[in-house]
């Protein structure tokens, strides 16, 4: 009997049921086969890939490329790595199986410094900077006994870890940095791979990353450090202090601790003196500043001279031009004395109220000039972490940091491991913060507008420790202004090294409602005392070549600075115009004379140069006045322009049987001490009468910048003088302009170029100056008063009357202190 064989149909419907089946059995069977990475390949923008190849735990919060890998290599998960730290490093180490030892050493920094911070952010750790409880009867009531312990006991262990992985990250960086000069005695070292490859090696991203991580973990110290030593919000745990004083064979009982460096030590000044150890748990930490008593000199105690220490990668400068830095190795830090002096509006309007200075305990010892001299209460450092150790292995089991804080003024370079390396400085950061810390601006147009019982005499601001190798620049504002209106200028000399090495700023801050001649006095005698108190013998390079650079009003007070009149001798010929009787005339001498007494009006009018002195810069001067000064807004604002009342009173008082104060101050002689700054810039005013044809001392050199404000005269006077003429570049031109001037036929060979670009600066010649009028101005002071026969340079800037902020001003001056150095 044969079997029936299954129909066409049959089959086919049995193969349509199997086809699912088999299906699922395929995705089951793929699913338990062992898993493949699928590799994809996309584009994207070239600075991601360096953002990513060059991040790392400091610059994106995120392990680094390379130590990220090292850990997926050894079979180490990140998270878990950072809960068992310890385990983590003995298997990472483990996994290392390449014998060039190096970039583990990388690895390692990173990891510790990754598990600082994580530390640093703990609960347990930030219990430490907790406060006591504002209330004990809600929920910050203070801890139970025990449960305090716990929390302080869990509290310390956090500290000690912080600790201990933030000096290995430290130590690992440092071993990594500087491993061409470490012996190589670890196991499995390359001896050849240093000499043959790392000496002439182009500085790879893991170079720069692991800096980051030697900066990075020095700042954390070196803050950490201080705030701790200061008793204040603090991450370091059981912090013991030491302050070293000089050995009593090498002092007197005058001398201090080292810290207030009142006396050097012998050596050189760059030379690093230790002031303090310091314990942290089982770490010794040597504190190391400069041989230096001019640098150090405002600190006079011995454990708290510094109110504050703050690092630069905790600062934003905004409202600079530029960042002067020097890139190298080392933390820039800004350290501010605790007795700075400080400038602010409140202080202004309360010593108008009260007629006391703010910051002085009298109003007689305001009057000292030594009194209103203030060096810089912002001190620039760079710190710099050295373990102790000549070897890999010695470097790394140290239990000995020195710490050492550097002028970056004086020291350009650091030895390690007997090689020289460039040192970190960012001289902008104390600049940046004394701007942001004195109101200057506010209280230099205030000073004009409230009545103040006393003079606020003059102020000289050093803006770096004094420095007796450089030469000194001395920047006079203008009216209605302060030391703030030179922030670009002065930013600009910081960030030019040549200029930075070979000159220091001082800066004046007047009143600008006193009567010029009495600020002339007040501000020169403050300039000399300066001189006397820094360089008695008067032998310093900072003692001479010095220069003066000006703005407006400020102009006129230099040029009188500079000049040896009498001016006495020419007040006859104000006497000439005036209508008053001869016996009225000798009354108000006579009176005057009383006020001030004879010898003291005389040192008014007497004028002698500064000899320090031998460069000039001249900015928008109007010598011979400005008739903007008597345009009716501008009399309403001297109006409101208040002299001193002390002053106007002392005059007056002894005046008041002659005339009323009204009438005084239209007598010429009577308005050189009775009309305010503003009213005496006026091209009428006896003032501008008896001052505008003064002499200059011919050993000085001086030079003028002036600003036009009609851009079509500028580019006259470049046709006429092409080889003079600055093109302005400093702004794009609008489309539309571009458009207008692309249609504009020119030449083939010249078409990518705009056929009439504007001028920025002209350099005008004495045959040219000669013909320019009135017409060429600044929309305040016209040419023909801010032109002076005999200036070295002239040059025309197009802009208005302040264009001490204009680039090719700051430029211009540039180069006439560069000409200066190389004469």
């Amino acid at each position: 009997m044969t079997s029936a064989s299954p129909s066409k149909n049959t089959v086919t419907q049995a193969n349509k049921k199997m086809l699912p089946i088999a299906s699922v059995a395929l995705l089951t069977a793929a699913m338990l086969l062992p898993a493949c990475s699928v590799v994809s390949v996309e584009k994207q923008a070239s600075a991601k890939t360096i953002s990513a190849q060059r991040g790392n735990i400091v610059t994106d919060n995120q392990l680094s490329s390379d130590t990220a890998s090292a850990l997926l290599s050894a079979g180490l998960n990140e998270q878990a790595c950072m809960q068992q730290f310890d385990l983590c490093l003995t298997q990472l180490t483990d996994s290392i199986l390449n014998k060039h030892y190096r970039p583990a050493l990388a690895i390692f920094a990173e990891l510790h410094y990754a598990k600082a911070r994580q530390l640093a952010d703990s609960q347990n750790c930030r219990n430490a900077l907790a406060r006591p409880p504002l209330d004990p009867y809600y929920a910050n009531a203070p801890l139970s006994d025990d449960d305090a312990k716990t929390q302080q006991e869990e509290t310390d262990l956090c500290l000690n870890n912080y600790q201990d992985r933030l000096f290995d990250a430290v130590k690992y960086s440092y071993t990594y940095l500087f491993y061409d000069s470490l012996t190589h005695d670890f196991e499995g070292a390359d001896e050849s791979y240093s000499s043959a490859h790392t000496q002439t090696r182009i500085p790879t991203d893991n170079d720069i990353q692991t800096q980051d991580i030697y900066n990075a973990a020095s700042n954390d110290v070196i803050t950490q450090l201080y705030r701790s030593t200061e008793n204040s919000d603090k991450l370091m745990n059981g912090t013991k202090v030491e302050y070293l004083t000089i050995p009593s064979t090498k002092r007197d009982s005058n001398d201090q601790a080292a810290i207030a460096n009142r006396a050097p030590l012998k050596g050189k000044a760059i030379d690093q003196v230790k002031v303090m150890k310091v314990q942290v748990d089982d770490y010794d930490l040597g504190i190391y500043l400069p041989n230096e008593n001019n640098y150090l000199q405002n600190a006079h105690k011995q454990d708290s001279a510094l109110a504050d220490l703050v690092s630069t990668y905790e600062l934003r400068l905004s409202g600079l031009n530029s960042v002067s830095k020097r890139p190298g190795l080392g933390i820039s830090l800004v350290a501010s004395l605790d007795d700075r002096y400080t400038t602010t509006i409140r202080q202004l309007l309360s010593s108008s109220l009260s007629g006391r200075f703010a910051n002085e305990s009298d109003n007689t010892k305001d009057s000292e000039p030594s009194s209103r001299i203030y060096p810089t209460g912002h001190l620039l450092l760079t710190g710099l972490i050295k373990p102790s150790g000549d070897s890999v292995l010695d470097v790394l089991s140290s239990r000995q940091l020195d710490i050492h804080l550097y002028n970056p003024y004086q020291t350009e370079t650091v030895n390690i491991l007997n090689d020289n390396y460039p040192l970190a400085a960012n001289f902008s950061a104390g600049y940046g913060m004394w701007l942001a810390e004195n109101q200057l601006d506010s209280v230099g147009y205030l000073n004009l507008i409230t009545r103040q019982l006393d003079a606020r005499l003059p102020k000289l601001f050093m803006l770096e420790p004094y420095d007796p190798d450089k030469r000194v620049i001395i920047m006079l504002h203008g009216l209605a202004s302060s030391p703030a209106t030179w922030v670009n200028l002065t930013n600009d000399i910081l960030n030019d090294d040549k200029l930075r090495d070979n000159y220091q700023v001082w800066q004046i801050f007047y009143p600008t409602n006193l009567p010029i001649l009495e600020n002339r006095y007040q501000i020169q005698q403050l300039i000399n005392t300066t001189y006397e108190q820094t360089d008695p013998t008067g032998q310093n390079r900072a003692s001479k070549n010095s220069v003066i650079v000006s703005h407006s009003m400020g102009a006129l007070i230099a040029r009188m600075m500079l000049s040896d009149e009498n001016l006495v001798e020419d007040l006859d010929r104000l006497d000439d115009q005036d209508i008053l009787s001869n016996s009225e005339k000798r009354q108000i001498r006579d009176a005057l004379k009383e006020s001030f007494g004879e010898k003291e009006l005389r040192k008014r009018f007497e004028l002698h140069s500064l000899p320090q002195v031998d460069t000039a810069v001249f900015l928008s001067a109007p010598f011979r006045g400005t008739d903007y000064a008597d345009r009716w807004f501008t009399r309403a604002l001297r109006r409101i322009v208040y002299l001193p009342v002390g002053l106007v009173k002392t005059v007056t008082d002894n005046l008041a049987t002659i005339a009323t104060q009204g009438d005084l101050a239209q007598n010429p002689l009577g308005a050189l001490y009775l009309q305010n700054g503003a009213s005496q810039l006026s091209d009428k005013s006896s003032f501008i009468e008896l001052t505008k044809d003064l002499t200059i001392n011919s050993r000085v050199t001086y030079h003028s910048i002036i600003a036009n404000n009609d851009a079509d005269i500028t580019k006259g006077l470049a046709q006429a003088q092409p080889d003079g003429a600055k093109i302005d570049l400093s702004q794009a031109l609008e489309e539309d302009a571009k458009d207008e001037r692309a249609s504009v036929s020119v030449s083939d060979d010249t078409s990518e170029l705009p056929p009439e670009p504007l001028v920025a600066a002209v350099i005008v010649d004495k045959n040219i100056s000669q013909a320019l009028t009135q017409r060429l101005s600044d929309g305040i002071v016209p040419y023909t008063s801010a032109h002076l026969d005999g200036a070295a340079s002239e040059t025309v800037i197009n802009g208005g009357h302040s264009i001490q902020t204009n680039p090719q001003t700051i430029l211009t001056l540039r180069r006439i202190l560069h000409k200066q150095l190389q004469e």
